[in-house]
């Protein structure tokens, strides 16, 4: 499993911080929210099946939560919290720094553009505002000439691996409840209905890049599955929100949509971390050996996806 780093993570129960890379993604339930203690923000407590230690989360908007395992004496919690007190106001503070520094766009709820990352080899990020925009030009002026488009947003022939794809985005306001996203031109969409309605603007929006995510990333998984010969059985799509991909014990894979919005070597890593999982479901030596036949120069990328949340808009993650 690829962790999709929205957050800082550290075991707690043993005063060590966790690799937040091979953390393995919870899933739980929040059952207690609470007023921060020796001068800290407030925080949530989730329990987690899968849990086997407590773990602090910090996500990008400063915001903390415990995950303790399932009966876990949360009588503990405030010793636990007192010994982390340092890395939690250090990371909380890095974390919104690096928030404040992201491009304006990357702010944005209702956007007027989606960019995606994964045809691209480019990795600075900082030059991402002004090679967006430019591509949004092309992409307007792509869909002016080609006129309707059938499909359901394919992207034209014409896009090539080491390019941008950037959508342009109209929103038509329309009476009722009811709002769709429907891609009417090359690299256009209009999102139709309640516009006024933010999260229904989003979850449209959501849908669509679920769909281009199986049709995008789906066939280059298959791909590379036949040539590093890993094979796997099953794929689905998903908008995860602690992890980039995963694979089950029967060899399903299932991806984070919002991998689109990643630079193509940090995708090609965790399509192949994910593929190694078919063989070891765990992150032993054997499993990065694996990853090391399969890709020799994983350890860089294994670095970078830790930032790789910088890609994706917020708009994304909300609810």
């Amino acid at each position: 499993m690829t962790q999709l780093n929205l957050f800082a993570n550290d075991q707690a129960a043993n005063g060590q911080a966790a690799n937040s890379q091979t953390g393995a993604a919870e899933q739980g339930t929040i059952i207690e929210e609470t007023e921060g203690l020796f001068n800290l923000p407030a925080y949530k407590i989730r329990e987690s099946k899968r849990a086997k230690h407590v773990s602090i989360k910090i996500s990008v908007e400063g915001e903390v939560e415990v995950v303790v395992p399932t009966r876990f004496e949360r009588s503990r919690l405030p010793d636990i919290l007192e010994k982390r007190q340092e890395w939690i106001e250090k990371t909380r503070a890095k974390l919104l720094r690096d928030r404040a520094n992201t491009p304006e766009d990357w702010q944005v709820e209702q956007p007027d553009m989606v960019v995606f990352r994964w045809r691209s080899r480019d990795m600075d990020d900082a030059s991402m505002q002004g090679q967006a925009t430019a591509s949004k030009a092309k992409a307007q002026k792509t869909a002016n000439a080609k006129g309707k488009s059938k499909g359901f947003g394919k992207a034209s022939a014409q896009q090539k691996v080491g390019e941008l794809e950037t959508w342009s985005i109209n929103y038509d306001a329309k009476p009722g409840n009811i709002t769709r996203c429907i891609p009417d031109r090359p690299y256009q969409i209009t999102v139709s209905g309640n516009t006024d309605h933010l999260p229904a603007c989003q979850e449209v929006l959501r849908k669509w890049l679920a769909y281009r995510a199986k049709k995008d990333l789906g066939p280059w998984l298959r791909q590379i599955s036949f040539d590093i010969d890993l094979p796997f059985r099953k794929l689905s799509v998903r908008g995860q929100k602690t992890c980039w991909a995963s694979c089950s014990t029967r060899k399903d894979i299932s991806l984070n949509f919002k991998l689109l919005f990643l630079p193509r070597p940090l995708v090609y890593y965790v399509l192949v971390h994910e593929l190694c999982h078919t063989i070891h479901m765990n992150h032993s030596q054997d499993f990065w050996a694996l990853v090391g036949q399969k890709q020799p120069d994983y350890e860089w990328r294994k670095k970078a996806i830790k930032d790789a949340w910088r890609y994706v808009p917020r708009w994304v993650e909300a609810k």
